[in-house]
């Protein structure tokens, strides 16, 4: 008690120093460094959002600019703002832009539609300024860039975005975390930014490197690389940066909202929990590679389990499998289902949660984004519309937890959703006394605007847009969501190939070939000249135990396209299945003129070779796939059995003339290689 007391003496004068100094550099208008510059991450240029164009009346406006509309929707006002205009500027990521769709159906879009309804007194300009793949520190470039254009309102809804971009964090990771806490403290006196910029002005110190990460000037995702998300690995400590760098950037949108004298709104993000599966899963690297095998093998069946609506047995395999690896995402996820469909709703959602939070690729905002958005808005005093509670909140029944009732795919809101949105970020507006009268009295008007503006909508454009988002969704491998997407686009679009074709992948990776085979063959009732839509009917075909039918589709793509390599290949599998040896070598042997290095189509070639009892044939091709790869187990399999069928030969040569080709009867057949076909 002694030491604490004489410690407390000793450090009493320089806090009250520390005080008096802070309260000084208050007064002279000084404020935190964090407030207003990035100390993680600068940028290598700065390419304005909005550039001065003359209108068609002579008027001067802002509009996108040119070099944005990848990323930006097409928005303009006047340079001028007249009295009597609101100016609200919507930030954020894709969610704000509006995709799938684009603006209009977007939140913003929503408020462009309500405020003059509500407030027919005001003059309001609404401008979406809602980037695609954009993080909270790009949002806040943003906005520093706004804040030349009088802007009255903010409307902030960040957090998706987090982990899209490369970022090192070389010097934040290096520190402890205790030590990193205390930076950001630091960071937010003024005691601080004062001896930031008297060392600034005294010169860099001899060996100093730059601290913070040079992003380039427009958005370059890690899954813009072919290789997508499997760029992502497990990295706690990085994700430990990247939340303390979103707490800053949040309070750095606050700080330039209150100083601007620009009111603030901002969202707690959510997200889609029931129906959409992690984007990647990792395994435990402490397992063995027998537990390794034991857990994929139990969550494959668990969700094939799932699959065939059999919860109770996907629930106990889903469960095995977190008894090894309690940190796989999709075991998470599959529990989850399973035990929202058996009635366990509350402990069902927490798994979903944390199938969310443990996906090594966490394009959805992980739980501690949603937290530090509310406390930041606490401490802030920013007005706060928290996006899961206004769900949880519904007035009617809603699917529990949250999934494609408001969600078209992992983040992104259906238009209700979207509408929804809008009415929560209205009652802020009122909030802010912006409105003469309240929002109930508009009610009946606000029901006409809706009615008139959902009539407007072409429902060919969004079902393109829901085909363009399916289209996505199966290449990031999310099988199941793309084809929620694909359903959707078909329905809106009154048929369409390609998402028949979407459904056909989805259902072809369930092992469900009677489903893709029709899907295909709606595809290709739609679009009779897709080839690659033929191909793979005839590998479903051919899974599917038809080869006669799948003989007849690749006879079909070869006469409209007779130089289809992966169609001959097929073919030549379909006639080695039927027992048509010899036109099935011409069909592989056509393949190796295409392709010499086609090694599957020599390792069929080699093997009904041997069917034909022609072994000297097979072993010359085993021999050019043996200089390839000599530790082949096929290939070495395949070579003992055309050696030893030539021995026999050999030695029954005699016998073989006396019997008039007895022994070259063709074997039975065998799986050749891509037993299917390639797709």
């Amino acid at each position: 008690m002694e030491l604490k007391k004489k410690l407390l003496f000793a450090l009493a004068p320089l806090l009250i120093l520390a005080l008096f100094l802070e309260t000084g550099l208050w007064l002279t208008g000084m404020e935190p460094s964090i407030r207003s510059e990035d100390p993680y991450v600068g940028f290598a240029a700065e390419l304005p959002l909005f550039e001065l164009e003359q209108g068609t009346g002579g008027d001067t406006r802002f509009r996108t600019a040119q070099n944005k509309l990848r990323f930006f929707n097409d928005q303009s006002f006047p340079a001028h703002k007249d009295s009597g205009v609101r100016r609200v500027f919507c930030l954020g990521g894709s969610t704000t832009y509006g995709r799938p769709y684009r603006d209009i159906t977007s939140f913003c879009g929503w408020l462009r539609t309500y405020l003059p309804v509500v407030a027919p007194e005001t003059s309001w300009e609404v401008i979406n300024a809602g980037g695609i793949s954009y993080a909270s520190y790009r949002v806040v470039a943003v906005m520093e860039e706004l804040l030349q254009y009088e802007p009255d309102l903010f409307i902030v809804y960040s957090g998706h975005n987090e982990f899209l971009e490369e970022r090192t964090y070389r010097s934040l990771r290096e520190q402890p975390e205790a030590l990193r806490w205390l930076d950001l403290k630091l960071r937010e006196t003024r005691i601080y930014t004062a001896l930031q910029s008297a060392m600034t002005l005294a010169g860099p110190a001899e060996g100093s490197s730059q601290s913070h990460d040079e992003l380039s000037a427009e958005v370059k995702t890690r899954l813009d690389s072919s290789i997508g998300p499997a760029s992502y690995q497990r990295d706690d400590s990085l994700r430990a940066a990247v939340l303390a760098h979103y707490r800053v950037n949040l309070v750095r949108m606050a700080s330039l909202a209150q100083h601007s004298g620009t009111e603030l709104i901002a969202i707690a993000p959510a997200d889609n929990l029931l129906d959409s599966s992690p984007f990647k899963s990792e395994v435990d690297a402490s397992l063995t590679d027998a537990e390794r095998d034991d857990l994929e093998d139990w969550i494959d069946r668990a969700e094939q389990l799932l699959y065939d609506e059999n919860f109770a047995a996907a629930q106990s395999l889903f469960e095995r499998a977190l008894s090894l690896d309690s940190r796989h995402a999709a075991a998470h996820y599959g529990l989850g289902r399973a035990l929202v469909a058996l009635g366990e709703v509350e402990r069902g959602e927490q798994h979903l949660i944390r199938a969310r939070d443990e996906d090594v690729v966490p394009l959805r905002a992980i739980s501690q984004i949603g937290e530090i958005a509310r406390q930041v808005a606490l401490e802030e005093n920013v007005p706060l519309v928290d996006f899961e509670s206004l769900i949880a909140s519904a007035p009617e029944p809603t699917q529990r937890p949250r999934g494609a009732d408001w969600f078209l795919d992992h983040v992104h809101p259906t238009i209700e959703g979207h509408r929804r949105l809008a009415v929560a970020l209205l009652g802020k507006v009122e909030e802010l006394g912006w409105f003469e009268a309240g929002l109930s009295s508009a009610a009946p008007r606000m029901a006409e605007a809706e009615a008139l503006f959902l009539s407007g909508l072409d429902p060919q454009e969004h079902g393109i847009a829901l085909r363009n988002l399916a289209k996505v969704l199966s290449w990031s491998g999310k099988d199941r969501d793309a084809a929620r997407a694909a359903k959707r686009a078909v329905a809106a679009l009154k048929g369409d190939s390609e998402s028949y074709f979407i459904l056909a992948l989805g259902a072809s990776k369930r092992r469900d070939h009677t489903q893709a085979i029709a899907f295909l063959k709606e595809a290709l009732q739609m679009d009779p000249s897709w080839s690659k839509a033929r191909n793979n009917l005839g590998v479903e075909l051919m899974r599917a135990e038809r080869p006669e039918e799948a003989l007849l589709v690749y006879d079909e793509l070869l006469r409209r396209e007779p130089d289809h390599a992966s169609a001959h290949f097929n073919r030549a599998n379909a006639l080695s299945k039927l027992g048509q040896l010899e036109e099935a070598a011409r069909g592989y042997r056509t393949v190796l003129e295409f392709d010499a290095s086609d090694t599957d189509a020599r390792f069929n070639l080699a093997r009904v070779y041997r069917r034909l009892g022609k072994p000297t044939l097979a072993i010359e091709e085993l021999k050019v796939l043996l200089a390839i790869d000599r530790e082949d187990p096929e290939v070495l399999d395949e070579m003992k059995l055309a050696q030893v069928q030539r021995e026999t030969f050999e030695a029954r040569a005699l016998l073989q003339r006396s019997t008039q080709h007895g022994s070259l009867q063709t074997q039975p057949s065998e799986p050749a290689r891509e037993t299917g076909g390639k797709s």
